[in-house]
């Protein structure tokens, strides 16, 4: 493993928000300085359980375990072991969860795409959502060791910093949406494909209040009856998956499960993708909150 080749790396990481195709190839660098099968950058969490997963080193017929949602949840061993923002796990890790829960889905798709070794890192975590960068290795690369760990904390060192840049450029662009928004009749919240908040109009702000209708849980909205709230999410899941531009869908809330009175219609309206390439922190969906009288 060269020192250029680890340079190169940081590289193609630090430039992947500008570039087409940047993440993957950023994760193509990643995988090539620290001699790995296959590399992954993975956000879950928010209505689609799964709104990021670029993925490289792995053949087109793996994509079924790729994409399942159900096999990034509690029986898969690198998801599960992660702690703390950029904290690194790897194989002590995973064998001290396999002794505590039922993992054999993950085992046997790990073993049929040869990835069984390799380490991870959480670049963002909080109550709701993550997103982490993990390092994939096959029976031939053989277990993380300390050079391969080494090279590993100075990428995911790097990848979170491109991650922030990312999220900024994003965010400047739904602040930029949001002026255009606020002209319109009505309070308005601009959510990514994590389903967290872009941005919103300064009218909106009001809402998360003791007589508004929702409330924050991180960067994420919910409603405080469940039902209601499960209904809101499923909303949102069935517009992220929908690459129709313009569709609405609404609902009717209160402000607590007990409170028939003070009655809100929530829309929610699909947004045009600003490009194909970036990480999802762009805005998704306009998410419009009206009373009803």
């Amino acid at each position: 493993m060269s020192d250029r080749g680890l340079h190169e790396a940081e590289l193609r990481i630090l430039n992947a928000p500008f570039e087409e195709r940047g993440w993957e190839r950023a994760l193509e660098a990643v995988a090539d300085a620290t001699e790995s099968h296959a590399a992954q950058l993975l956000g879950i969490g928010g209505p689609l359980l799964v709104p990021l997963n670029v993925f490289v080193g792995a053949p087109a017929s793996f994509r079924h375990y790729i994409e399942s949602a159900e096999l990034h949840g509690p029986c898969n061993w690198r998801v599960g072991s992660t702690t703390v923002p950029m904290a690194i796990q790897h194989e002590e890790h995973y064998r001290a969860y396999r002794l505590t829960h039922q993992t054999s889905d993950y085992d046997d798709a790990a073993s049929e795409m040869d990835i069984q070794f390799g380490c991870q890192s959480a670049i963002i975590v909080d109550e709701r959502n993550m997103v982490g960068l993990a390092l994939l290795r096959s029976r031939r690369n053989g277990p993380c060791d300390e050079e391969v760990l080494s090279r590993f904390a100075r990428l995911r060192h790097q990848m979170g910093r491109a991650v922030q840049t990312q999220i900024m450029l994003d965010g400047e662009a739904s602040q930029m949406m949001v002026g255009d928004l606020d002209t319109l009749e009505g309070a308005t919240i601009l959510l990514d494909r994590h389903g967290c908040i872009a941005a919103m109009s300064p009218v909106a702000e009001a809402l998360f209040g003791d007589r508004g209708p929702l409330r924050l849980t991180g960067l994420t909205i919910r409603l405080l009856d469940r039902t209601e709230n499960e209904r809101l999410n499923n909303m949102l899941a069935r517009l992220l998956r929908d690459d129709a531009v313009g569709v609405v869908e609404h609902l009717r809330t209160g402000r607590s499960a007990m409170d028939p009175d003070g009655r809100w219609k929530i829309y929610c309206t699909r947004l045009p993708h600003r490009h194909d390439h970036g990480l999802g922190f762009e805005p998704h969906v306009a998410l419009t909150v009206r009373p009803v009288d």
